[in-house]
């Protein structure tokens, strides 16, 4: 290698060939001509006829959900900078190059995340300038809006995770999440004006600018580089595997945040009171657990704010019925355990400690949701009433889900 631009450029072409071959892995020829390339097609024609007429169920789709579905693709991506291992060996005693390597990744996935972004607007474009009369101009501020924003998303995310660990990142990451949200849609939607737009972009590329420059300073970065790479160069391998790679366990707490000292939590003798205690604790002592919960309630509360009345009542119902779902999978995963197979329990004692412990595990997250739908409603009486109506629905949904193993 004679620059660090050949060094990089090797290093992309590898990452795309790399990403060919997974690809491959998924969509051989057969799958392509059977199956992809009829779907581009078919997929082709129908954007055009979007185009030439808009059906019907355009309509349902208000711009609230339109920026909610922009708003998540801001928040996925990320900025790589394609270091590796091998380079702590030779190429970080050559602080010029690695910089430049460094700065070359960023520019490449400035111009990524500006693809990504223009094409997930070139697919949303006949409900904009057709359903929602947007002209040229605002397609351009909203792009840019959103390209921006999604850049620095990328870049506070990892400055975030540089400095902070645990569950003060990720309440730090609810907070900015939950706050950005409603000034970018109150851009979007509520103000919908030029002004509003370009002077938004403006203050968002001033960030940009600002957090270019400390996130390329920031010391001691090298080994959290090299991990979001591989992350990023194994998403799509990930993907398909998702089912094969075992799932890295971390180490368990000493002292447990929740239930520390507690004996049992459930009144009564016999196993499936144990196995119901077991459940509990288990579930609110895994951090993957509460992330999850805490992703899906966020996700749920603020769609509530953008669906009419009547579907709210229906997601709400369904969002109740998926955590009893969930909490039923998790429940039956940890009952499978090894350590549990030593034991002659009967099936009869799980499935009454299933009965037992999931509506205490799904309560919390109903009851959160169930106040965001609430407060959805704009009245004094949607959040005592949804609150109110949580108890039941956790309950009775639990009751329905568990009435078999």
């Amino acid at each position: 290698m004679n620059s660090s631009f050949q060094l990089f450029t090797r290093r992309v072409r590898s990452d795309w060939f790399f990403q060919y071959k997974a690809l491959r892995m998924a969509v051989d020829w057969i799958i392509a001509i059977y199956f992809v390339i009829p779907l581009i097609i078919v997929a082709g024609y129908q954007y055009y006829s979007w185009w030439v007429k808009q059906p019907a169920w355009f309509s349902w789709i208000t711009p609230m959900v339109v920026a909610v579905v922009f708003y998540l693709f801001t928040w996925l991506g990320t900025i790589r900078y394609f270091v590796e291992e091998g380079d702590q060996l030779f190429l970080r005693q050559n602080q010029t190059w690695f910089h430049h390597l460094m700065v070359l990744g960023y520019r490449y996935s400035l111009v990524l995340q500006g693809l990504t972004t223009l094409l997930l607007i070139l697919v949303f474009l006949p409900l904009l300038m057709q359903s929602y009369s947007y002209s040229v101009t605002q397609v351009i501020a909203f792009w840019l809006l959103t390209y921006v924003l999604k850049l620095n998303f990328g870049l506070l995310r990892q400055l975030l995770a540089l400095r902070f660990y645990g569950i003060v990142l990720w309440l730090l990451r609810i907070v900015i999440f939950a706050g950005a949200f409603f000034v970018y849609q109150f851009i979007v939607i509520e103000a919908n004006h030029a002004l509003y737009n370009w002077v938004a972009i403006l203050l968002l590329v001033v960030l940009v600018v600002f957090l270019t420059r400390a996130r390329l300073q920031e010391k001691g970065t090298f080994f959290a580089d090299i991990a979001r790479e591989r992350d990023a160069r194994m998403r799509i391998v990930s993907l398909m595997l998702i089912r094969v790679l075992e799932k890295k366990r971390k180490p368990t707490r000493k002292y447990p945040l929740f239930f520390a000292r507690s004996q049992r939590l459930f009144k009564g003798k016999g196993a499936g009171n144990g196995l119901a205690d077991l459940l509990t604790k288990s579930f609110y002592r895994s951090g993957t657990q509460w992330k999850q919960t805490l992703q899906f309630v966020v996700v749920l509360s603020g769609a509530m704010f953008a669906l009419p009345g009547a579907l709210k009542i229906i997601v709400w119902i369904i969002a109740a019925c998926l955590l009893v779902f969930w909490r039923k999978s998790f429940c039956k995963d940890e009952l499978r355990a090894p350590f549990l197979t030593l034991f002659p329990i009967q099936d009869t004692d799980k499935h009454q400690a299933l009965q037992t412990a999931i509506p205490v595990l799904v309560l919390p997250a109903i009851v959160l949701i169930s106040l965001f739908a609430g407060i959805s409603f704009f009245t004094w009486w949607g959040p005592l009433l949804m609150i109110g109506a949580a108890i039941p629905l956790a309950y009775g949904t639990s009751s329905v889900f568990t009435s078999w193993y």
